[in-house]
């Protein structure tokens, strides 16, 4: 014990802040005797370990160890007045948003800088569990009475859902008087005081909507995604050659360009806001990103200091190495040996973990079908550990009564590994089915967590290993980039002080030593521009040879039709296609008149899914030469078998397909993962994209043919695709997090509903609560009572 003492208090006494190798000898010591409940029991160390924290003031180290519980707090070996000296420090950094929580230094220097800027615009590079999003509330609650309008961007639904969450806990809490808005499918009151939380594309569709919006300051999360090098979304199993209907389209632009001009639009319209991203150097931007900081003054803030402690454990070479560089006063772990074959070494690695009782673990895969076979591989050699308590077991009955198409459940490896106590988490799966395996993860339901690269896109888990098996993400390799935020979600900070990061693949011994990417935006940048990046940048913004194409691409829109507020509401699809599909609907009588006829009918949304006005809108597109025959039989397939049959009809036609291969329980797994990859790809995203589109340019072309449309609008429509539900309390329930079958059976069995609006609807749910659970499994109806509290109340 004394040596410990000892330690500390030569670390504590020769602590410097600006001196990184001080800064990180005083974390270490603190982070590795706060994992040991016997060596921080002593009073001594608890009290040296509390001093520690405050002369870092990094207060986070106190609240896990519990040391703010005044009968935690040895007073004996404190005076009186050095007791209220502390109290003083704490309430100093005492969060304004969460009364128990306490800022850290360097997060409360961040917003007294950012409330001391003239122009408030800054960008944060911070690592990953900082507490990002946690510095945004307190910056919105200091400002509450500036900003009226508020725009907060993430990447995913599932970010935003969460801190929706947040933001609607934070509003009522302290009575700040907002609206807190997921989505752009209702009349917006831009004089009122709103919240948006939006994903990029959905910040796109506000802009396009209400253009004379006054949106007082936005937050931009995840901003490194402007950047195409940066922004690998690949999850598919693109190992496996693609079917002719999958090749690319004007449908398929990547996503690092919606990311981009919605920053950029963002950027020219807004005075005030706050960027923020992961592992960003500004000695690594590139000569775009320069110019964008330089020219919109922005503030960069890098934040390097590691709060949790990380090991590196080498698990390649056939042993596991714990790196103990630094960590000479404990006792490193012998070298154990390990199987070659992949599948082995996983079971090796584990078992290590389990042994040496190091908690909770994520392994990175590099696809869904890898998640899969490593997840089943485990489970034929290794006793998963599950507490199968009631809520996980409803879950899997649900899975089983939802899911099961003729006996396919038995077949399906994600259930069946599921039950044997591993959990897998991956971007094909609905929504509500990663919540709750992320929820049942860091609730210690099951500890062992099979992911692919949706770990890295802010998700926060409790895991205190990382255990990275491949080196790339999809077809493409890991960047550096990838790597870190990895990495990064071993050991959260105020969750575990330690954590530690295994490398199964040799491949990813490289990224120790690589350089960082160079984070660029291209907008400003010396480099050609893609058409639809230059069509939505100002010219003087532009490098010479792009201002030269902006020149004669803006010759070329003289002989358009196509008006500007018109290509504007479409803006990330390439002019010259809008172009095509407005002349085509001005001098095709058949298909415009075809079409023109469902209009007469009261219900148009009964017009898609019934009549199949879809199917001609989707012959508009070939005919146009917009969309190949191919793709076109394909999405009128999907998109009649979805409309008569639901999620069920897809997983059906894959099962079947799948049925009498040799390979069953491979064949069953692809066919659920297609069937979902087919419902989020083309339902949810490519048949809402193809809708927006027609819907601005049939109208307009209903202008010049001066025909007369009332109130037309597609929005509906596009709902009940994205969302899978036709009411207004539907899509409330699926922001929740709901199952969309769940959805399905209390409309089909409450039509009602279909007309109702808000309070209506809130009002029949709760009068009619009892005969609508009989329709829901105890599951469901354990979500639709938190579902309720939260949209009721």
């Amino acid at each position: 014990m004394l040596d410990y003492v000892n330690l500390l208090l030569d670390a504590i006494n020769k602590y410097n802040e600006d001196d990184v190798d001080s800064k990180n000898r005083l974390r270490d010591l603190v982070c590795i005797i706060s994992e040991n409940d016997s060596v921080k029991s002593d009073p001594l160390i608890k009290e040296l370990l509390y001093t520690a924290s405050h002369k870092m003031r990094i207060f986070g180290y106190n609240v896990q160890n519990g040391f703010y519980k005044q009968e935690n707090i040895n007073e004996k070996h404190i005076s009186e007045l050095q007791a209220l000296y502390n109290q003083s420090i704490v309430n100093m950094y005492r969060s304004k948003v969460r009364n128990n929580n306490i800022l850290d230094k360097s997060q409360k220097s961040i917003i007294d800088f950012y409330q001391s800027l003239d122009i408030k615009r800054m960008l944060i590079s911070a690592p990953t569990s900082y507490g990002k999003t946690f510095i945004m509330r307190e910056i919105l609650y200091l400002n509450q009475e500036k900003y009226k309008n508020i725009l907060l961007v993430f990447p995913t639904v599932a970010l935003l859902r969460e801190n929706a969450l947040n933001m609607e806990e934070l509003n009522q809490d302290k009575k700040m008087g907002y609206n807190v808005i997921k989505s752009i499918d209702r009349e917006i009151d831009c004089q009122d005081r709103n919240i948006f939380v939006l994903t990029p594309e959905r910040a796109m569709q506000l802009l396009a909507q209400y253009p004379n919006i006054e949106i007082d300051f936005f937050f931009y999360d995840e901003m490194y995604k402007i950047d195409e090098d940066y922004c690998n979304d690949e999850t598919d199993d693109n190992d496996e050659k693609k079917n002719s209907y999958a090749e690319r389209t004007f449908l398929d632009e990547a996503r690092a360009k919606t990311f981009r001009i919605c920053l950029y639009l963002l950027s020219k319209r807004v005075k005030d806001y706050y960027l923020a991203g992961p592992n960003l150097k500004r000695e690594k931007f590139g000569k775009g990103m320069q110019r964008y900081i330089a020219e919109n003054n922005i503030q960069v803030k890098e934040i390097e200091f590691e709060p949790t402690k990380r090991i590196m454990v080498k698990a390649y070479n056939k042993v596991i190495d714990e790196d103990y560089t630094n960590l000479p006063y404990i006792e490193k772990p012998g070298i154990v040996k390990i199987h070659s074959k992949v599948n082995d070494r996983i079971c090796d690695v584990v078992n290590y973990i389990e042994q040496k009782g190091y908690g909770a673990t994520i392994l990175y895969c590099t696809t869904p079908a890898k998640a899969n076979e490593y997840a089943t591989k485990l489970a034929e050699n290794h006793q998963g550990n599950v507490v199968k308590n009631e809520r996980f077991s409803e879950f899997i009955e649900h899975l089983k009564r939802n899911y099961n198409i003729d006996g396919s459940i038995n077949e399906w490896s994600f259930v069946n590994v599921l039950e044997m106590g591993f959990g897998m988490h991956h971007g094909k799966m609905p929504k509500y089915i990663q919540k709750e395996i992320l929820d049942l993860f860091n609730e210690g339901i099951f500890n062992l967590l099979f992911c692919t690269s949706t770990i890295v896109e802010g998700v926060n888990t409790n895991a205190k290993n990382m255990v990275v098996l491949n080196h790339s993400k999809g077809t493409k390799e890991l960047t550096v980039f990838d790597f870190k935020n990895i990495i990064g979600r071993a050991g959260r900070y105020y969750h575990n002080f330690v954590g530690r990061y295994f490398l199964v693949d040799k491949e990813l011994e490289k990224f120790e030593h690589t350089e960082d990417l160079t984070l660029n935006f291209v907008t400003y940048d010396d480099q050609e521009l893609d058409p639809v990046d230059i069509d939505n940048s100002e010219y003087m913004d532009l490098s010479d040879i792009n201002k030269n194409l902006k020149h004669k691409r803006e010759e070329q829109f003289k002989e358009y039709l196509l008006t500007n507020d018109i290509y504007e509401k479409n803006r990330l699809i390439k002019r010259e296609y809008q172009e095509i599909l407005l002349r085509f609907l001005l001098d095709n009588n058949i298909l415009y008149n075809k079409f023109y006829r469902y209009l007469s009918y009261p219900d148009i949304l009964m017009q898609f899914t019934t009549y199949h006005a879809m199917n001609t809108v989707l012959d508009i597109f070939e005919k146009s030469g917009l969309l190949d025959a191919t793709i076109v039989r394909r999405y009128k397939a999907v998109s009649n078998t979805y409309c008569n049959e639901g999620f069920h009809g897809l997983l059906r036609y894959e099962i079947d397909n799948a049925r009498g291969d040799k390979v069953k329980h491979k064949r069953i797994d692809k066919a659920y993962m297609d069937a979902f990859k087919t419902q989020k790809d083309i339902i949810e995203h490519k048949i809402p994209k193809i809708l927006a589109l027609f819907e601005t340019i049939f109208s307009y072309a209903s202008l010049l043919r001066r025909k007369t449309l009332d109130n037309f609008s597609l929005s509906k429509v596009s709902r009940f695709y994205e969302t899978g539900v036709k009411s207004y309390i539907g899509e409330q329930l699926i922001e929740f997090g709901f199952p969309v079958d769940a959805i399905k059976r209390i409309e089909d069995n409450n039509l009602r509903l279909l007309s109702m609006d808000a309070s209506a609807s809130q009002k029949y749910i709760l009068e009619h609560l009892e005969d609508i659970k009989q329709l829901l499994d105890s599951y469901e109806r354990g979500l639709l009572d938190k579902a309720l509290k939260s949209i009721c109340s």
